[in-house]
């Protein structure tokens, strides 16, 4: 008799922790799908941002390992404000982010779980409606059950980007001193790759006013200083900013010219 009440208390323990890993898994597949429900900023709503981070523990550390279109990798230790702020910052500039999330598995062992899950995700400018980048997330979190629930003690994140239509572009200049040609390279996003464009710079002054043209576009160098883009009759549009040299108003032109694919234009000297 004695034996049997053993048997059926193992057994009772046994089904109730089976219960209780159970209930954790569901509780927390509902977290993340919460958090990855908020993160589409579809709606302007930065409350929904400061959501997400509630589930975050205050020393929860995040790892990033970023793997980009153009070959090029970084890996970042984040802390749970400086991860926060790439979401605001995306929130800021206008950029919806859209995710298809896939759960491979969750694990619970007492007050422990770890979860692994992607996402195939889409980051779209609200300005224009056009994709900004598309890219796949690998993740594995670890949560620790308080009080208030399930709460991220660490989370691991490769990003492979697949895609990218806008992002931070490079120039370089190349200058004939004997014809006075120009021909500027512009490395820019085009989807799966980036692509080296080469642009003739066509420089010229009449009537006294210094006028350039770029892929068949024309603009103003007013008094030296200012560049205007120009309507169909050569009438002054709008000021692009001021610039000090040809250099300066090359680069100014470029980033008008390239102002669907690049965020950011630097010069390589």
């Amino acid at each position: 008799m004695k034996n049997l009440r053993l048997l059926f208390s193992g057994l009772f323990i046994f089904i109730s922790s089976m219960l209780f890993a159970q209930n954790g898994e569901k509780e927390i597949e509902e977290v993340i799908r919460n958090v990855v429900e908020r993160t589409t900023f579809s709606n302007d709503n930065l409350d929904k941002i400061n959501t997400i981070f509630d589930t975050f523990r205050p020393d929860a550390i995040i790892n990033v390992t970023q793997m980009n279109v153009d070959g090029s990798r970084k890996h970042r230790v984040l802390r749970k404000s400086e991860y926060k702020n790439i979401y605001v910052s995306q929130y800021q500039h206008s950029l919806e982010r859209n995710s298809e999330l896939k759960i491979h598995e969750i694990r619970v062992q007492g007050n422990i779980g770890v979860a692994s899950f992607s996402l195939n995700y889409e980051l779209k400018s609200k300005a224009n409606d056009k994709i900004v980048s598309k890219g796949y997330e690998s993740m594995v979190a670890t949560f620790v059950k308080q009080k208030e629930g399930w709460m991220v003690m660490e989370l691991n994140i490769s990003d492979i980007e697949s895609e990218k239509y806008q992002g931070k572009c490079s120039c370089e200049l190349y200058k004939n001193p004997n014809t006075g040609q120009v021909i500027a390279k512009v490395s820019a996003p085009k989807g799966d790759r980036f692509e080296n464009d080469l642009n003739n710079i066509y420089k010229r002054k009449k009537g006294g006013i210094t006028y350039f043209m770029v892929q068949g576009i024309v603009f103003e160098w007013a008094d030296m200083e200012k560049i205007w883009t120009l309507d169909a009759s050569m009438n002054r549009v709008d000021m692009l900013g001021k610039a000090k040299n040809d250099d300066d108003a090359v680069m100014l032109i470029l980033s008008f010219v390239y102002q669907n694919e690049c965020s950011e234009l630097k010069l390589n000297k």
